[in-house]
């Protein structure tokens, strides 16, 4: 062990060995500097910080150049971690240094793990920056099936990319949660989800989630599609309709994707008319 020195006798050293002057000056130096020379310089262990197990999976899974049963069989051993992964998980899908589909793995991980961290750590995500980050939360949210991430996702349908609107709106279709109808039923005419008076994809989205919902909040909405002129997105409403209602005025003999008729139309319209109208009564 190197002995203790005073500032004084530390500056002396330093000026010894880095000062060419001091260093050739034939002046024998004092016992303590020739003490601490003569002293050997101990080997050191280089000792390595213990790689977490969880980034290791997580960057197996997320390398684009394994293939994909193996970063599959990785992912499946991250999510058998458990909850014990989760604080990970959270730091590499919160980092700004992590990749895309490192955010992206991490995201499905915490769904596929689940539990109240895993659901908070996703719903925060919703607000992220990042639309691969937002997409990994609706994603992940999917996967937890929690009702009580209804509000969060009910939110992300007015999200600003597409993207994100139209994966909320599965997401809360395979949630089920019937009072999901009426935010579904909110974004299906707001003006992001059209372009150039044209519907974008996020509609039929909407629209067939109503369906698999199965609420009557959401009968309004789709018999407002049915004077819209896509017919894609009309049929789809039709179809929607059918699941919630389990009626159909499709002409005798015609298959589920024959086009649609004005006679079909008209008779949704009028059934829903007339129901309204008896339901406002009753």
């Amino acid at each position: 062990m190197l002995p203790t020195m005073s500032r004084p006798l530390l500056l002396l050293l330093f000026l010894a060995l880095a000062s060419p002057a001091l260093a050739s000056n034939d002046e024998e130096p004092p016992p303590e500097l020739r003490e601490v020379r003569a002293e050997p310089v101990p080997e050191l262990p280089v000792v390595e910080a213990p790689l977490d197990p969880v980034h290791e999976l997580l960057g197996q899974a997320a390398n684009p150049t394994l293939p994909e049963e193996l970063a599959q069989a990785r992912f499946n051993e991250l999510v058998a971690l458990g909850q014990s992964a989760l604080p990970s998980l959270a730091s590499v899908y919160r980092s700004p240094s992590s990749s895309e589909l490192e955010v992206w793995v991490a995201a499905r991980a915490m769904g596929r793990i689940g539990g109240e961290g895993a659901a908070r750590t996703l719903m925060t995500g919703l607000e992220s920056p990042s639309i691969v980050a937002r997409l990994g939360s609706v994603s992940g949210l999917s996967l937890l099936k929690d009702k009580e991430t209804a509000p969060a996702l009910e939110k992300a349908l007015f999200d600003r990319a597409a993207t994100v609107r139209s994966s909320a709106a599965d997401a809360l279709a395979a949630l089920g949660t019937r009072k999901s109808s009426l935010a579904l039923s909110d974004a299906l005419n707001i003006p992001a989800n059209f372009k150039n008076g044209r519907s974008v994809f996020v509609r039929h989205h909407i629209v067939v989630a109503l369906g698999e919902i199965g609420s009557i909040g959401g009968i309004d909405a789709l018999v407002s599609v049915l004077d819209e002129e896509e017919e894609e997105l009309r049929l789809a409403s039709i179809h929607s309709l059918t699941q919630i209602t389990g009626m159909s005025f499709r002409p005798t003999g015609s298959g589920p994707d024959a086009p649609t008729s004005q006679a079909e139309l008209q008779s949704w319209k009028n059934w829903w008319s007339n129901r309204r109208v008896g339901t406002t009564s009753d």
